[in-house]
């Protein structure tokens, strides 16, 4: 009788315990990198070199690899040397301003009546042939100027940059195979922050809002560690009633991603709320 006593009171003072203002319920998830992503080019090609390895740490912009370019330089050599190349304009624009003097000098002779109407017709056509001419010769340059630009763009086309800052979880190609568009070359992921995407029962869920507190139970830590609301889905899922709710999770040790943890999202204290205030002071 006695075993059994103590039993029912251990079990009255668990249910007071889990039923006490603050109390919440542990959600168990998996950690995952704030970023996760597959790099690939966006073109086939021979992949020329590849600047960094597995484990290396990249900052965003940072060239990570290269395809062979050799061909598309020299083309793009010889464009730019046509877009920079502006004679085709300045002989028109010198025959325009040469037909222009000319017609000056016919008109003024017609007003004279030394000059027939057919010779001023004659020099009306020509300078206006030469501003066409001119406006032609303008439009190609600017026709080579758009091709050159369009080169240079294909050109960045076949270097791969980070897009963020990271590591580099996995070299997938190597130096001299060719690759196809679109095709995996790089594996590129940040675990500091971690993401931890928990699915909350909507009772939780409810009271929850972005910048909102939740504890983290890590493998072989004590105490839990502190992270906070990023996202809370506008969209439950009404089978197992739950709302996605997305925490950050500083990560300066940087523990590996895809451990098991549980979540908690501890009720204000009474009288407070973590909700961020919606007034401004």
């Amino acid at each position: 009788m006695t075993n059994r006593r103590f039993a029912v009171i251990l079990a009255l003072a668990l249910g007071a315990l889990l039923a006490r203002p603050g109390a919440a319920e542990a959600i168990k998830t998996i950690t995952a990198p704030s970023e996760d992503l597959t790099l690939s080019f966006t073109r086939a090609g021979r992949l020329a070199k590849v600047l960094v390895r597995q484990g290396q740490k990249v900052r965003v912009g940072e060239l990570l690899a290269q395809l062979d370019d050799c061909v598309e330089q020299k083309q793009l050599a010889l464009l730019k040397a046509k877009a920079d190349n502006n004679t085709a304009i300045r002989a028109a624009q010198l025959r325009s301003q040469r037909a222009k003097a000319v017609l000056a000098k016919v008109q003024s002779a017609y007003a004279g009546k030394a000059a027939p109407q057919r010779e001023l017709e004659d020099a009306q056509l020509d300078a206006a042939m030469a501003e066409i001419d001119v406006a032609a010769a303008q439009l190609e340059h600017e026709q080579d100027v758009g091709k050159y630009e369009q080169a240079r763009l294909d050109l960045d086309r076949m270097r791969l940059t980070s897009p963020a800052d990271g590591e580099i979880e996995r070299v997938i190609a190597k130096a001299g195979e060719s690759v196809n568009a679109l095709a995996p070359v790089l594996r590129l992921v940040n675990v500091d922050p971690l993401w931890i995407d928990t699915p909350v029962p909507l009772d939780i869920g409810r009271r929850i809002s972005a910048g909102c507190k939740a504890l983290i139970q890590l493998p072989g830590l004590a105490a839990p560690a502190e992270g906070k609301v990023i996202h809370v889905s506008r969209v439950a899922d009404p089978a197992s009633e739950t709302l996605e709710v997305r925490v950050e999770l500083p990560n300066p040790s940087t523990r590996l991603a895809g451990e098991h943890v549980t979540v908690t999202f501890p009720e204000p204290a009474e009288g407070k709320s973590e909700k961020p205030s919606s007034k401004s002071e």
